[in-house]
């Protein structure tokens, strides 16, 4: 499983650019594999999940996004390529309908980017490698960073691996801090084994650090 996140693209949605989390399953050779990309973050929201398929060639990926982002169906593209130094595949997706604003008060408004650009890496990898990930019962934690604007924090099921199905259990966007309680109403079974991970990013939505941990549910 590789994971990490997508970031919108701020220049053309500079109203309220935002990461989110975004997964894979990749094969280890060439051949065709799933993953999602989650756009949840507030509990009055729908589950808006990008369910993702696409084929593995040598270094390179590529395929489509399918979904549903409250109430309006997506569909997208994406391509990426592997670095090998970094263990890392990145690349850039593009949505079929542009840019689209969304008004769901009292609940939520914000802009749907019509682009962004996403970054995986195997769980337990970190870049830079200096970046820590602790979790402690059910609070997250992480080291402090000059410049940080933007980090998104989430948790997912690595146990969740059929095809269209979303293992991520949430996400949230926090700022200005260096760790993260998982909500009550998350539900974990005790004993199991969990991913949490953490994306950090500049006002500009670049990438400061990122890394992820495996954890057993107390």
């Amino acid at each position: 499983m590789y994971v990490g996140f997508y970031a919108e693209d701020a220049t053309t949605n500079p109203e309220d650019p935002t990461l989110g989390a975004f997964q894979m399953r990749l094969p280890d050779g060439d051949a065709d594999f799933a993953g999602s990309m989650f756009f949840t973050y507030v509990g009055c929201q729908s589950s808006n999940v990008g369910s993702i398929t696409g084929n593995k060639a040598g270094g390179d990926i590529r395929g489509r996004i399918a979904g549903t982002v409250d109430g309006l169906a997506q569909t997208g593209t994406y391509s990426g390529a592997y670095d090998v130094t970094t263990q890392r595949y990145t690349g850039t997706y593009v949505l079929a309908g542009g840019k689209q604003y969304r008004d769901l008060r009292p609940c939520i408004e914000y802009y749907i980017a019509p682009n962004g650009t996403f970054e995986m890496y195997p769980v337990g990898v970190s870049q830079p490698s200096s970046f820590r990930i602790t979790v402690n019962g059910r609070n997250i934690q992480w080291g402090s960073l000059n410049g940080a604007r933007q980090t998104l924090v989430y948790v997912l099921d690595p146990a969740v691996t059929a095809a269209g199905q979303n293992p991520v259990l949430w996400q949230g966007l926090v700022d200005g801090v260096v760790a993260a309680p998982l909500p009550a109403t998350v539900s974990l079974a005790s004993g199991r084994e969990y991913v949490a991970a953490v994306a950090v990013g500049s006002s500009s939505l670049q990438r400061l650090a990122f890394g992820s941990v495996r954890f057993v549910a107390p």
